[in-house]
């Protein structure tokens, strides 16, 4: 289905011309070749995907009992959210109150839209789609809009909720949203605003009376407007994304004297989106920087293996993020860190735990041994960090101590010392919040190799969530994950359940144990809100 698209700042645009004469962003690497046709041809025959025909009878009955306990979990919280907050943002649990978070238009229901098709909730996701019909996206909701959450939120949600179910609507929705959101790239550079004023499309940074950014927020767009362009015809949205890209490039060397960014393919995470350069020269693929990467590997696999240059720069920054990006703790794991110009800083949230799945899922695909053998060692990293609290449940951030840098322990606290010795890990902080990074690369890292431990684990962080979260009307954070309820009971909890434990965590932790055949590698890639779109669309350089 095509959906014409009628908006003052699009018919402003000559795109038919300007196609005409120059092939789309990314399309060529920074070489100016396209990909070559016999490789695309192997990487389009290319299966990842584990064959789990050897599975045992007794194998999957476990495994289906595992994934309706999931979808029983699932129930429960939705449950609560129904009752005290159907229709708003989130729900304070223990508040037993709606949220507005994210302009009032439902973000966990437009977030969990494809969770509840994959779990077969079909009455829950007819109801979904009657508050979808009546979402008025010129109401704000007296709030800026966050653009880069509105697209990995709303909008992800509504391309997958169409893919999955065929409902045109999910797509009209889609663009109605979009084409509200254009007016935050109408910027000198055409990089985005950090927020967005839906009524007026005045945008502006977070930091107010500035025009900060950062990686991140500027980077994410590639695969939702990429997609958007393939289903409306219009190539209006994925020479915006690809547009930041460019102007990135163009802007920021590393054989610059005067550039921040020093190290090809480790790119700083500080932004200032009217002069295109990099403010920073602190490179992390944590927070602020995540999904810029993510969507380097993403948006190419995406794009049925078009966009070479997505893969020409995701390759140097998987080779940078190997040789300068990690270092092995005092107790024999490889981290990822901070990385300023030739200081590296031993410091890892959560977020990282992204890496391990995506970079499997790339190194698959193109047949590389050695960086699959990284996204394992990453990926028992990550886990550790769970792996030793007494909930099963990791800390939102720690420090690690590399190993022969004596330097890295004298400079904690003393109660980051004591940690260390009893962790192996200072606890920056000890919370968890329902996040999915950990479960999202465990279940692809499962979905890929077929070994039952990574499904184990999940199930694992499943049985810490149930004992430590789980409270009457829903689940929520918890403050210490150090301590177990099954020893202490459930307290000081964190009144915090975003749209993305619906949208994200329970739909990898369900997709561990479904059919194998249920949201394919091989037919499916996620967006980094777990949002699956469709591989293999026909995709010729050409919408």
């Amino acid at each position: 289905m095509k959906v014409q698209l009628v908006s003052a700042w699009i018919l402003g645009l000559t795109l038919a011309s300007t196609q005409a004469m120059q092939p789309l962003g990314g399309v060529l690497d920074r070489q100016g070749n396209p990909a070559n046709r016999q490789q695309l041809d192997a990487l389009r025959s290319r299966t990842v995907q584990h064959d789990f025909s050897d599975e045992t009878a007794e194998q999957r009955q476990t495994r289906h009992a595992r994934a309706e306990a999931i979808k029983n979990g699932f129930m429960y919280a939705w449950g609560g959210y129904k009752k005290y907050a159907y229709g708003a943002d989130e729900i304070d649990v223990i508040k037993r109150a709606p949220k507005t978070t994210r302009n009032g238009w439902g973000a966990t229901i437009v977030d969990a839209l494809d969770t509840m098709w994959v779990m077969g909730l079909k009455d829950e996701f007819a109801r979904a789609q009657q508050h979808v019909v009546n979402i008025d996206f010129h109401n704000d909701g007296g709030q800026l809009a966050k653009v880069f959450e509105t697209n990995i939120r709303y909008l992800g949600g509504l391309l997958s909720g169409f893919e999955l179910s065929g409902d045109a609507v999910f797509l009209s929705k889609a663009v109605e949203l979009a084409d509200l959101l254009m007016p935050a790239f109408d910027t000198p550079l055409g990089l985005p605003w950090q927020m967005l004023n839906i009524t007026t499309g005045v945008g502006s940074s977070e930091t107010e009376g500035t025009s900060a950014t950062n990686l991140a927020e500027i980077g994410t767009y590639q695969m939702e407007f990429f997609r958007l362009s393939q289903h409306t015809g219009n190539a209006t949205y994925h020479e915006a994304a690809q547009r930041v890209i460019t102007v990135m490039l163009e802007r920021n060397s590393p054989h610059d004297p005067t550039s921040l960014y020093t190290i090809p393919g480790m790119y700083p995470l500080d932004f200032d989106m009217l002069s295109g350069r990099f403010t920073g020269s602190a490179a992390y693929w944590g927070g602020g920087g995540d999904s810029f990467y993510e969507y380097l590997a993403k948006t190419w696999i995406l794009s049925d293996f078009m966009l070479h240059r997505n893969l020409d720069l995701w390759r140097e920054s998987v080779q940078a993020l190997r040789e300068y990006g990690t270092a092995e703790s005092s107790d024999g794991f490889l981290f990822p860190g901070f990385v300023d110009g030739a200081k590296f800083y031993p410091y890892v949230d959560t977020f990282t735990n992204f890496v391990p799945g995506t970079l499997g899922l790339a190194s698959k695909l193109v047949g590389s041994d050695t960086y699959f053998a990284l996204a394992e060692q990453l990926l028992e990293a990550g886990f550790s960090v769970f792996d030793k609290m007494a909930s099963s449940l990791g800390a939102e951030a720690v420090r690690f101590v590399r190993k022969n840098v004596g330097s890295d322990y004298l400079q904690l606290s003393a109660q980051g010392r004591a940690q260390v010795e009893r962790y192996g890990i200072a606890l920056e902080r000890p919370y968890y919040v329902l996040r999915p990074e950990l479960i999202e690369s465990l279940f692809v890292m499962y979905r890929l190799t077929g070994k039952q431990e990574y499904a184990d684990r999940v199930w694992g962080i499943w049985q810490g969530m149930q004992r430590n979260c789980r409270v009457e009307n829903g689940y929520v954070g918890t403050g210490n994950v150090t301590v177990d309820a099954a020893t202490t009971g459930v307290h000081n909890v964190i009144d915090s359940t975003e749209s993305f434990f619906f949208g994200e965590t329970f739909k990898y932790m369900y997709l561990t144990f479904a059919d194998h055949d249920v949201i394919s590698l091989d037919e499916w890639v996620f967006t980094t809100e777990a949002h699956p779109l469709k591989r293999g669309l026909v995709f010729d350089g050409v919408f």
